[in-house]
């Protein structure tokens, strides 16, 4: 089994303190990014929480990641994404494909999602972007806030990681972002660390194995006496 560790570029990018739904998802830019901090407890998040004098605001945080892989030029044979959480633990989360744009991250990368397409929102599923982005996971349904959490790599990651120099993913909400269903409340928040955190010991990282070569031995005797 081998490792990669998280790029020192990872972070995340967000929306906060929106007035509506619509206002936070479905805007390209964010309104708040990092690429710095060593962790953050609602770094994948879509909740609403109450407004001064009344009423509602939406947040979303999405976290971003890349990875050196080019060092691979064989079959993955499986991988792990390995995420240390970090308080908050209320939401399902997926991960997906971004695009190499959030090599530099900041408020302009906050839909550097490959095959986003924020239009539709209406906050009932009118933007369900679930069969349009690429996913890299299935839906994780819970989550550690003590320990690392294990996000097993689908195929077309493993794919990825074989033919590209470096891939790059986007840590999202299921439920309510992915989906664009309006949260009621604060709970939908996930916390983790980042490359930025003091040596690697809470850093994100992906384990992998490759696929066994298999060699056929078809050496031919010749004149041989038995």
């Amino acid at each position: 089994m081998a490792t990669l560790y998280a790029h020192s570029s990872d972070g995340y990018v967000a929306r906060v303190n929106q007035s509506t739904w619509a206002n936070a998802r479905a805007n390209s830019s964010g309104t708040t990014s990092s690429s710095t901090t060593s962790g953050f407890f609602q770094g994948i998040s879509g909740f609403r929480g109450s407004a001064r004098g009344g009423g509602y605001i939406y947040t979303i945080y999405r976290s971003f990641m890349r990875f050196d892989t080019s060092g691979i030029s064989s079959n993955v044979d499986s991988a792990t994404l390995k995420i240390r959480g970090f308080s908050q633990s209320g939401g399902d989360v997926i991960a997906v494909k971004a695009t190499s744009n959030i090599a530099s991250l900041g408020t302009a990368d906050f839909e550097e999602i490959e095959g986003w397409d924020s239009s539709g929102t209406d906050g009932s599923g009118g933007g369900d972007m679930e069969s349009s982005v690429t996913k890299y996971s299935n839906e994780i349904t819970t989550w550690s806030t003590s320990g690392y959490n294990d996000i097993a790599l689908n195929a077309q990651a493993l794919a990825d990681m074989r033919d590209d120099n470096i891939i790059y993913i986007a840590l999202i909400n299921f439920d309510h972002d992915l989906k664009d269903v309006a949260p009621t409340s604060t709970s939908s928040r996930n916390g983790l660390y980042y490359a930025n955190y003091t040596g690697t010991s809470l850093d994100p990282y992906i384990d992998y194995t490759l696929e066994a070569v298999t060699t056929t031995d078809n050496a031919i005797f010749f004149g041989t006496n038995f």
